[in-house]
């Protein structure tokens, strides 16, 4: 397996969930995904090593779907695609947890871009000092924004 695949592999559905928070409609979200890789997979040669490769890869995306969000036309989107149920839970319950997922992503959606990120970046894994570096932000800067993002988040969800 190449660079490339393994990349794909390991960072793909956090790319997804990057795009995800920028777009609603899924035809969108896969075009923003193929601009993303494409621009991960022209940057990769230029990676040196000096940071994560997840912080490296969450950069990209998120320079690319600032730019993509910016031209893109806004069209009416259609509700967000749902991920599958484990079957588990009751139908109810299903739909509870459905509309609370829309709900959270929504509200994600409406934070200012400074706190939306680092937040995004945040519920990917990434750590403080690795949301400074995909953001161009240190460390310190980083935590204020989420602290920041925590808050309006949760004022919003109450």
């Amino acid at each position: 397996m190449d660079a490339f695949d393994r990349i794909i592999k390991e960072h793909g559905a956090m790319v997804r969930r990057i795009a995800s928070s920028r777009e609603r409609d899924s035809a969108l979200i896969d075009d923003l995904m193929q601009e993303i890789l494409l621009a991960v997979w022209r940057a990769w040669p230029g990676f040196r090593g000096e940071g994560s490769e997840k912080a490296f890869v969450a950069r990209i995306a998120h320079n690319v779907a600032i730019s993509h969000v910016r031209r893109a036309s806004r069209f009416k989107s259609t509700p967000l695609d749902e991920r599958t149920p484990d079957g588990s839970a009751g139908p109810e319950a299903l739909t509870d947890a459905a509309l609370q997922r829309e709900r959270l992503l929504e509200a994600v959606r409406a934070l200012p871009e400074p706190l939306r990120e680092p937040l995004v970046l945040h519920l990917e894994g990434l750590t403080q000092a690795e949301i400074g570096e995909a953001l161009g932000l240190t460390a310190t800067n980083a935590g204020v924004r989420l602290t920041r993002a925590r808050a309006k988040l949760k004022e919003m969800m109450t």
